[in-house]
Parts: C-alpha cells; sequence; structure tokens
C-alpha cells in the first residue's frame, strides 16, 4: 500500500498547482469535483481569497496586540476562577458533528466545574446541544458555509422557496451572473458576522471554534472582542485566534488510506486542553495553588464517550410512534433485561412478535454525495431477511419518505421491510434505536446518533474519511483499519466500515449537487457501461438511474453483505458473552 504521495506530474488536463496525490487521482474525480478543482487554482480566485482574508484582517481588529494581546488576555482571563469563566463554544456543523464534539463538551465541564457553558449552533444541529447535560444556553446562528439552504444553488438561479431551476444563459452573462452571486453572498456573510458580533460582544470570556476549519467563526469572535480565542491554526483563522492547535491536514485520495489520522473527536479534546490549560494556571506566588487541568489522554474512556439523552418527552414520543406502526405490523416492545457489552445503558435489541432481530436501516444522508443506489439497499434488505433472523426498519424524515417506500417497493423477499419515515423528531430517534441488534447506512448524523446509544453500526464511506469521521476509539492517532474488518469504539461496541476503493477517495466535499443533476456527458455513461458490463449493477429494478456517485457506486452489495455479517456475529448474544479478551484485542485496528 502506498504511504507516500506519488510523483506524478498529472494528465494535461489537471491545473497546476495541484498536490501530487491529487494529481494522481485526477482521472477519477466526478465532473463537478474537478471543477471545483479548477476553479481553486485559477488566479483570480486564489487573488479574491487572499483579499477576502486581507480586508477582514484590516477591517477586524480584536482587542489589543494579536500576537502581543494574546498573552495578557490569556493571563487576564485564567486569573479568573473557573467557576465564574464564561464560555462559547461555537459548533457550526449539523447533528452529526455536534455528536462528535459531545466528548469535548463532557470534557470541558469535568474541567471546568461551574463554568457557564453556551454553545453557538446552527439551528440544523442544535438539538444536540439542547440535549446535552453539559451545556447551560443554545443560542443559534444561520452559519454561512454551512447553511444547507443558502450553498446549493445561487441566489439569481433559485424560484420560489429557494428551490433551483436550470438556466441556460450565454457564457458572458453566465460570468456575470457568478460574479454577482459570490458579491451578495459575500455581503450577506459580513452582514450576518457583524450582527452576530453585537449579540455576543460583552459576554463570554473565551471562545472556542470547535470546527477545524473556519475562519468565519475566528473572525466572528475576535470582533466580537472576546479576549481569549481557541481554535485549529488555518489561514484564514490565525490572525484572529490567541490560542492555536496544529491544523491536521487530511489529503485527498487512495494513497492516504495508510496513513494514520486523527479523528474529529481527539482534534476537539485538543482545543479543550489547550482552553483548560490556559484558564487554570499554576502561581507559584499562591498560597493556595489552582489545580492543573487533566489531559485527555489520561481520562478513563467513560469521559470521553460520544452521549446524547433522549428526554422522557423523546421517548414517549418513540413509543408512541411504535404504538401506530405495531397496528400494522405485529412488532411488540418488550424491554430487554440484558445489556450490550460496554454499553451499560442500552437494553439488548428485542425481536419482533415473529422473533426476528430488528435491523436498522437509514438510508438516506443529509449530502446527496454520500448516497448509497437504493437499488443496491432493496437487494441488501432482501438478503437479509433471506439469511438472518432479522427485519428491516427504514428511518428518516418526511422528506426522505419518498425515496425510502420506493425502496421498498423494489424489495421482493416475503418479509417485508418497514417504514419509520417521519414518524419521530431526531431526540425520540434517538430514543427508539437502542431497540434495534444493528444500525447500518452511509455516514451521517443518524448513524453518529446509534453510536451515541451505544448501538453496533454498519457504515458507509465514499467522499468523507472513516479514520476522522467514523467510530471513535479512543486511539489517536488511528491506522485506519481495513475496509470491512470489525473494530470496537471507545465504548467496547463493535463496529464495522466500508470505505470506497474509487482512487479519488475520500476527497472531503460534500456540498456537490446529486448526481443525476451532472450534465450529460461521455463519462457518465462509460462509467454506467462499465458498470454494468462488470456484473456489478444490482438484480432489483434501478429506482434513482445514475443518483450515487461514483465514490459510492464503487462499493457493492457483497462487500456491504460481508460486513453485515461480520457485524451481526459480534453481536450474537452467545459470542458477545464467550469472547475473551485476545478476541477483542484482534478485532481491534492495528
Amino acid at each position: 500500500m502506498t504511504t507516500v504521495p506519488p510523483n506524478n506530474s498529472g494528465p494535461d488536463n489537471a491545473p497546476p498547482g495541484l498536490p501530487p496525490g491529487t494529481l494522481a487521482a485526477w482521472e477519477s474525480f466526478c465532473p463537478p469535483v474537478r471543477a471545483e478543482l479548477v476553479a481553486s487554482q485559477e488566479p483570480g480566485t486564489r487573488a479574491r481569497s487572499s483579499a477576502r482574508a486581507l480586508f477582514r484582517r484590516i477591517s477586524i481588529r480584536p482587542p489589543g496586540n494579536a500576537s502581543e494581546g494574546s498573552k495578557s488576555s490569556v493571563a487576564a482571563t485564567g486569573s479568573r476562577t473557573s467557576a465564574s469563566s464564561r464560555v462559547l463554544v461555537i459548533l457550526p456543523g449539523h447533528l452529526g458533528d455536534l455528536i462528535v464534539a459531545t466528548p469535548a463538551l463532557a470534557w470541558l465541564r469535568a474541567n471546568l466545574g461551574d463554568a457557564t457553558i453556551t454553545v453557538l449552533a446552527g439551528p440544523w444541529g442544535r438539538d444536540v446541544a439542547d440535549h446535552s447535560p453539559h451545556v447551560d444556553a443554545v443560542e443559534t446562528c444561520r452559519f454561512p458555509a454551512f447553511d444547507r439552504t443558502t450553498t446549493s444553488a445561487s441566489p439569481l438561479a433559485t424560484g420560489p422557496g429557494g428551490r433551483a431551476f436550470p438556466m441556460s444563459l450565454p457564457a458572458p452573462v453566465a460570468r456575470l451572473r457568478d460574479i454577482a452571486t459570490r458579491a451578495i453572498r459575500m455581503w450577506r456573510a459580513d452582514r450576518l458576522l457583524r450582527l452576530t458580533a453585537d449579540r455576543l460582544r460583552g459576554r463570554f470570556d473565551v471562545a472556542i471554534i470547535g470546527s477545524t476549519d473556519f475562519g468565519w467563526g475566528a473572525a466572528l469572535v475576535a470582533l466580537a472582542g472576546i479576549p481569549v480565542r481557541v481554535g485549529t491554526a488555518t489561514p484564514d483563522a490565525t490572525a484572529f485566534l490567541t490560542l492555536t492547535i496544529p491544523m491536521d491536514h487530511v489529503p485527498i485520495g487512495a494513497w492516504t488510506r495508510g496513513l494514520p489520522r486523527r479523528n474529529t473527536a481527539a482534534v476537539l479534546l485538543d482545543l479543550i486542553d489547550v482552553t483548560t490549560t490556559a484558564l487554570r494556571p499554576v502561581s507559584s506566588s499562591s498560597a493556595i495553588r489552582t489545580p492543573t487541568a487533566r489531559k485527555w489522554r489520561d481520562a478513563p474512556s467513560s469521559e470521553l464517550r460520544l452521549r446524547y439523552d433522549p428526554s422522557d418527552a423523546d421517548t414517549t414520543e418513540a413509543d408512541r410512534a411504535w404504538s401506530a406502526v405495531s397496528e400494522t405490523h405485529p412488532l411488540p416492545w418488550t424491554p430487554g433485561s440484558g445489556h450490550v457489552a460496554g454499553s451499560p445503558e442500552r437494553p439488548l435489541a428485542s425481536p419482533d412478535a415473529s422473533g426476528r432481530q430488528i435491523v436498522v436501516l437509514h438510508p438516506v444522508p443529509g449530502a446527496a454525495v454520500k448516497r448509497w443506489s437504493p437499488d443496491r439497499w432493496a437487494t441488501m434488505i432482501d438478503r437479509i431477511h433471506e439469511t438472518y433472523p432479522a427485519r428491516v426498519i427504514l428511518t428518516g424524515t418526511a422528506a426522505d419518505r419518498t425515496e425510502i417506500e420506493a425502496i421498498i417497493r423494489a424489495c421482493t423477499s416475503p418479509v417485508r421491510p418497514i417504514s419509520f419515515a417521519g414518524m419521530v423528531r431526531f431526540g425520540a430517534l434517538g430514543a427508539f434505536l437502542p431497540r434495534a441488534r444493528l444500525v447500518m447506512g452511509p455516514d451521517s448524523g443518524s448513524i453518529h446518533l446509534a453510536a451515541a446509544r451505544g448501538v453496533p453500526t454498519l457504515r458507509l464511506f465514499g467522499p468523507t474519511d472513516a479514520a476522522v469521521w467514523g467510530a471513535w476509539t479512543g486511539i489517536d492517532p488511528l491506522p485506519i483499519p481495513p475496509t470491512g474488518r470489525l473494530l470496537r469504539d471507545i465504548q467496547d461496541v463493535p463496529v464495522v466500515h466500508i470505505s470506497s476503493a474509487r482512487a479519488c477517495a475520500p476527497c472531503h466535499r460534500l456540498s456537490l449537487p446529486p448526481r443525476d443533476q451532472w450534465p450529460s456527458d461521455g463519462s457518465t455513461n462509460r462509467e454506467r457501461r462499465e458498470r454494468a458490463g462488470s456484473g456489478e449493477m444490482s438484480t432489483a429494478t434501478s429506482i434513482v438511474p445514475s443518483s450515487t456517485y461514483p465514490c459510492m457506486d464503487t462499493i457493492s452489495v457483497e462487500a456491504v453483505m460481508r460486513g453485515f455479517d461480520a457485524l451481526w456475529r459480534a453481536t450474537d448474544d452467545t459470542a458477545r458473552n464467550d469472547a475473551t479478551a485476545s478476541q477483542r484485542d484482534e478485532a481491534s485496528p492495528e
């Protein structure tokens, strides 16, 4: 396996300046990614980015000198007791991102005691912060780079409700439209920046940027005048921060698969360590020494697990939805008396009336690029029902109902899957998932939710990195295991990752249009012919032609079934009770 960047000058149509690994995977990139990479290397794009960063540095002046003032501001805030510290944690991501941040929130609370912790989240992610016992208050902001309602389409090419519609314009007009679109987005982002800074000013002593590359957030807390500002050292953010940790650069492409990676949870925990060390200094001249902050690597795993605690209302909602489904399907729920090893809060999965164990499938992720082919999901469901004593229940939002119902219609097994789409909110889904023996689906917030609830998961990865966004094992850095191999998370719950074998994966790009919205070209048609000729097409009728990105398309039903079998055996009651320490070591990543 190659673990150094390949020495490849790249094809003639690749733009100059790209890293060697990106050039090596150039021919494998899908058209939208190639277009992004070409645009990123254009002189005009780099000049605009530099000008925007320079403008922000000039127009946003943090209190005092940016370099010298950092030490004085940290010292001034550190002189406050931890009980009086007012900490703002900025978490702009979506539900799964915030679940990954829950170990950091718990660790912040463990080190700062009675400090007031406020989370500034997007409205799309605040549910997780609302359910955190370690957070005192939650506020929202529609962070520009994370708002999926504004990043997917041009404001000049949308119809009612923000829905995009195709526009065919002459090249000069299209160019003017693109310039106007960028100007409008920059104006909106700058206006939101200043309005939000006014709202935050004077209320916090410390701000932690809980996203690894978020210059806008760093500029926000600097403009708000927050004395101590902690984040990752990126070109857009460093000038606005007083304390930083190194940026963990995750390269693109298959050649990186043999390299150890840092899970996002570990990076966020490092931010907390830097913060608490600054806020709890030891004064040698003081008669009473302030206790030093602990480091997360010395903490027991019980303090670092993913966490999501459904409320009583969530549990009631889940029970009500379950009862509604049971009116047409005999699926009684009786709480089990046993527990999953390593997860003392989760009862053993309950069988349905026919003795079949519940398997939950969450097939629709938040980003279109992560979708696996619906017809392959139908084939998977049929094989599971034919091979295992299982009943598959499909979960999702109300917006996912059409695709989920199409998957169910394509299934041919006499044992029918059940739709739970749109029946519960996210919190109630958290109360429902522990009833399953395992949960499977592409990398998504619901998969992270299952992990936080101690449920075994089977996860599919295409554009995202399994080591960075996969199971939080507590091992840092994590040598990514071979795809399909069983590993165990920090709660000792079994997990299987299935990663794309395509040369360009992972590319780390999620804001891409659905594949069926690509302009038709020869490469797309050629790939579909090759896929059909290789026998990789599903036996089920195609539901949404060309809906799957190439990286997800390379994941075969056979590979996912092998992963499912490994996870099923790992969650077998007898095998679990008879497991020895040596077997657990063998299942761990090397």
